[in-house]
């Protein structure tokens, strides 16, 4: 059994093994903060942004807490020839004797240069290092851009260490080690990182005059109830989910409907329907509600559907439209 100095205690003396292990204990898995990946206009170069990596040792002696102040650059290998592609990574790399038998102690961001072919397979990732991103380097290009790179930093060191996105910045998210989606946009919040179970939601709803006929057809929402994320796209109809995860997605319309005839709420996911709600209508003014949980897929489209056996006109009075004729979305978590 070994009884290891404590750390950091007065006239305390032990390795660095030792030290690595509270880094190790906070962060056990690779983690990340910072450390953006961008590619240079017109080279094959890529920015590293400021940021820390904590780094799991290959000989299994705890980690390492690697942090940078600046963008660093990386240059990627030159292009295969056309026809053969390949794909790279970024990585993190400590290096001291005791990690990897060499002479320095730092480290560095640097690649690993997979095999050229018509369909490259993606190298290992080397033992004591931290895959930041992969970048697809096609055959004859001589440019790397934002396009070739795909973004694979671990989960963040901390969630409220990130600073603000700026105020033109799209929705961003990151997953903390416990499994918490974080989710930020410019101009939201401040820019803050706030869970996502707490903020995304979404809930639109129908002014304008619509009719239900026998051809089942997109009812739009042109009025915003509350969705500070933009999850709702007007120029598609519906909402683009921004994480995968579990949603509740709800619909309800109201119309004048023909007695004896059937109407049916129906929600697609990317043009298909994911689940409805049909019934034999009474001849007056009715609801028709329909909801789900679904396990969906970041960039799934949602859209919201009406059919009726003969036409219905929709109930648009002002008094009604933003009770009865609505579309919501709620992130209920990763499940």
């Amino acid at each position: 059994m070994t009884r290891y100095t404590p750390l950091w205690e007065q006239a305390g003396s032990y390795a660095a093994s030792v030290d690595r292990r509270l880094i190790a204990n906070i962060w056990p898995a690779g983690a990340c903060n910072g450390c953006a990946l961008t590619a240079v206009a017109s080279t094959m170069q890529i920015n590293v942004a400021a940021g820390a990596v904590a780094v799991p040792s290959q000989n299994s002696t705890g980690s390492t807490l690697c942090v940078s102040d600046a963008v660093e650059i990386v240059t990627i290998a030159a292009a295969p020839g056309s026809g053969q592609n390949r794909i790279d990574l970024i990585i993190c790399r400590p290096r001291a004797n005791d990690l990897d038998g060499g002479q320095n102690n730092d480290f560095i961001f640097d690649t690993v240069t997979g095999v050229p072919a018509a369909s490259p397979t993606v190298p290992a990732t080397p033992p004591g290092t931290v895959l930041l991103g992969q970048v697809s380097v096609a055959g004859g290009s001589a440019a790397i851009t934002q396009a070739n790179i795909a973004d694979l930093r671990p989960p963040r060191l901390t969630a409220l260490a990130e600073p603000a996105l700026g105020a033109a910045a799209a929705l961003a998210s990151f997953t903390t080690l416990d499994g918490e989606v974080w989710v930020a946009k410019g101009g939201v919040n401040n820019g803050a990182w706030k869970k996502a179970r707490d903020v995304l939601s979404a809930r639109r709803y129908r002014t304008a005059a619509f009719s239900a006929t026998g051809s089942q057809a997109i009812l739009a929402m042109d009025t915003v109830d509350f969705d500070a994320y933009g999850l709702y796209v007007p120029a598609q109809n519906g909402f683009v989910i921004p994480i995968p995860g579990v949603w509740l997605i709800g619909f309800q319309f109201a119309a004048t409907f023909t007695a004896g005839q059937y109407a049916r709420a129906v929600v697609n996911r990317n043009g298909a329907i994911a689940f409805q709600n049909q019934l034999w209508m009474n001849a007056n003014t009715s609801t028709l509600p329909t909801s789900g949980v679904l396990a969906l897929a970041a960039n799934d489209l949602m859209q919201a559907n009406i059919q009726a056996g003969a036409t219905a006109t929709g109930d648009n009075a002002a008094a009604v439209t933003k009770a009865e004729n609505y579309f919501t979305a709620v992130y209920l978590g990763t499940g």
